[in-house]
């Protein structure tokens, strides 16, 4: 089935849309909970749920990027082997977290998490268990169910825990959420395609086909989640409890850009693309280029927006607890930037059948890291940290380029037009707010300009 082009943009219309409603339900649950938690509870799950992204993601054959790449995913015997691996594979994770808490409690020195990661990991055998219908709904660009099955089911997730945290301003609101959130997705996922019906049933064709495709989404989503998470892994050892959590709110919000392209990727560019197999590219690109280039006319302004004005969004919704995030949040928007190139370019060799791309990406990213990470925290302090993590994206991005380029579907130029137009509106946008006596977004930097000495 070949999708239309006119498909691709309602699909991005709607996903816009409705990211953006679940954006702004994230955003007022995340800024209620912080008036009802204190910032190390946040520090607390900021690692539990990295080691559970990790560990997921870790061990990720590619479900998911099979049912919307395969032409026999709608077939049960297809897709029933499919669900039959996720659970496996969930079951033999929630075990791996079992055996894994201790260890990480002493390694943190947070005796709670002994008890925590165990039952918060059980939502993995929930999500193993949950129907692949949402999967089913990507591959046939039904965006409109599947975005509002999305925010269906984030209304209930943020209204739950709000109502834990109320009753029981603890970490264990937001451990009680996580499993509750889980069931609730669950019951869900069997309501989106009453017609599906999973039963326990491994092919050994289809299983070989999905274990084969999924060697470099495996390979990939390693690379992903160390290159992604391992400055929460680093920072959680070497700062703070306290400093942990308010730069994971900044990062939450700084992230939300990157995440909804990262989601546009999946559900409408990816299956777009897989979808013009037998196309020729230089058609293919000529659809494809200005709708991209529209996309990120808006990302561009509505980004350099975004960096201008981000220390006040943290001034007016969070206290006095949280304020160390006015000067992380724009240094972390101002990169993000990069990793919105990098999702978009990384879903069309996705869709062209090329995953060892994406695995040589993240795989750069995470080596510039592990190097510039310890070093740039150790002169600087966590000032440091944050501009090494800022600027990481844009190595991420270069292996992707290289890979189009090597497919002759590359997209460079139109890429650092738009790099320019960043930057040069977001310069405007700050020489503006100074003359209007705003100042800049980052004046609270940890620098003492008088003695040009870092404050760690």
């Amino acid at each position: 089935m070949t999708i239309s082009t006119r498909t691709l943009f309602s699909g991005t219309v709607w996903t816009i849309g409705i990211y953006g409603l679940s954006t702004g339900l994230r955003t007022a649950t995340n800024i209620v909970l912080a008036r009802l938690l204190a910032p190390d509870i946040f520090g607390t799950m900021l690692i539990v749920y990295t080691f559970r992204m990790g560990i997921e993601l870790i061990s990720d054959v590619g479900i998911n990027q099979n049912i919307v790449y395969n032409e026999h995913a709608d077939e049960s015997e297809f897709y029933n082997t499919a669900w039959s691996l996720q659970l496996l594979r969930s079951i033999a994770l929630w075990f791996v977290f079992i055996a894994a808490a201790l260890p990480i409690a002493r390694f943190y020195q947070i005796p709670v998490l002994a008890v925590i990661i165990p039952i918060t990991s059980f939502s993995l055998v929930l999500s193993g268990l949950s129907s692949l219908s949402k999967f089913l709904l990507q591959k046939r660009m039904q965006v409109v169910r599947l975005n509002v099955y999305e925010l269906i089911l984030g209304f209930i997730g943020s209204a739950a825990i709000l109502l834990f945290a109320y009753l029981t301003p603890t970490i264990w609101a937001m451990v009680y959420g996580t499993i509750f959130s889980s069931v609730v997705s669950l019951i869900g996922s069997y309501l989106l395609l009453p017609e599906i019906r999973h039963r326990f049933y491994i092919s050994k064709r289809y299983s070989k086909e999905i274990l084969s495709f999924g060697k470099w989404i495996f390979v990939s989503s390693i690379v992903f989640f160390l290159s992604m998470y391992v400055d929460r892994l680093y920072l959680g050892k070497v700062i703070p409890l306290e400093l942990l959590g308010i730069y994971g709110i900044a990062r939450s919000i700084s992230d939300l850009s990157g995440n909804l392209t990262m989601r546009l990727g999946n559900i409408v560019l990816f299956p777009f693309v897989a979808s013009h197999a037998q196309t020729a590219r230089s058609k293919l690109y000529g659809e494809l280029a200005p709708l991209r280039a529209k996309f990120l006319l808006v990302a561009a302004l509505g980004f350099a927006l975004f960096v201008a004005s981000a220390d006040f969004a943290i001034r007016l919704l969070y206290d006095q607890r949280y304020q160390s995030a006015t000067w992380i949040l724009p240094l972390l928007v101002l990169g993000s930037w990069f990793s919105i190139l990098a999702y978009v370019n990384e879903a069309i060799v996705l869709g062209l059948g090329k995953p060892s791309y994406g695995a040589a990406s993240n795989g750069t990213k995470l080596a510039i890291l592990v190097i510039s990470l310890p070093l740039m925290v150790g002169y600087f302090g966590v000032l440091g940290g944050v501009l090494a993590i800022s600027l990481s994206d844009l190595a991420r991005y270069v292996p992707i380029l290289i890979g189009q380029r090597r497919e002759r579907f590359s997209f460079g130029m139109q890429d650092l037009l738009f790099t320019i137009l960043v930057f040069a509106t977001t310069a405007l946008l700050e020489y503006l707010r100074w003359m209007s006596g705003f100042g800049t977004s980052f004046d609270t930097l940890p620098i003492d300009w008088s003695h040009l000495t870092f404050l760690k």
